[in-house]
């Protein structure tokens, strides 16, 4: 019996289950197997990245687990954004269709992780100091390397972290807007989903509401798991 999600990807791994109520844990993919000690491989529903990697006896893609999961908070999602890591995805729900952004760091997670680390901060940080903005300025890369450059040429101009902060999460919001199609209701999740500043950013842009679930980076895993005990049904 599927008693467990697990969603292994580029940079983290999580993993769910319902017993009954949702309990989670979170740790870096690289110490994955932490996460699956005395569970049977026959008790564990995968996801992600190295979804092939782990034992398990069902897997399923992040786009499959992305729509079981959300369906646990909203019924009828039209479309669903999805930023990890390394890459990010959108699915449109309605045309069975959908996007994939992994050529480039401008648009995932890596990219936020890149520019917080050269402000010596945390990703967790980045929505708190957003709040703090008086105004955005314009950011016209959102590869890394030219962005740095940007960034450092503002800073010399006199502008403020704080400004710079809410101007990437502008920056990096309109490369994500540009992949959504037009939709009523959209959902945003995936670890990135956590930081507040690119939620208002990206609903500022399309303007509109996005719908954020509860624990955005467990949805997959969530997914994973529904989709696990509808499959041995």
């Amino acid at each position: 019996m599927i008693r467990y999600g697990v969603d292994v990807g580029s940079t983290t791994a999580k993993i769910v289950s319902l017993t009954p109520e949702l309990t989670y844990r979170v740790t870096e993919s690289r110490n994955w197997e932490t996460l699956l000690e005395g569970i049977p491989a026959n008790e564990i529903a995968s996801t992600g990245y190295f979804r092939h990697k782990i034992p398990h006896k069902i897997a399923a893609t992040e786009i499959t687990t992305a729509i079981y999961g959300v369906k646990e908070y909203l019924n009828d999602p039209e479309v669903i954004v999805d930023i990890g890591g390394q890459d990010t995805k959108v699915t449109d729900v309605r045309r069975n269709n959908f996007i994939v952004n992994d050529k480039c760091s401008a648009g995932t997670g890596a990219f936020l992780e890149f520019i917080a680390h050269y402000f010596g901060l945390k990703v967790t940080d980045l929505s708190k100091i957003h709040h703090k903005a008086a105004h955005t300025i314009n950011i016209n890369h959102t590869c890394s390397v030219f962005a740095l450059s940007e960034v450092v040429s503002h800073l010399v101009d006199g502008h403020t972290i704080e400004d710079l902060i809410a101007s990437i999460h502008q920056a990096f919001a309109e490369r994500i807007a540009q992949m959504i199609p037009e939709a009523e209701k959209i959902v945003l999740i995936g670890g990135t989903a956590q930081n507040r500043g690119i939620t208002i950013s990206l609903e500022e842009i399309l303007k509109q509401e996005i719908h954020t679930p509860p624990n955005p980076q467990i949805i997959n895993a969530l997914g994973a798991l529904r989709y696990g005990e509808e499959k041995e049904e």
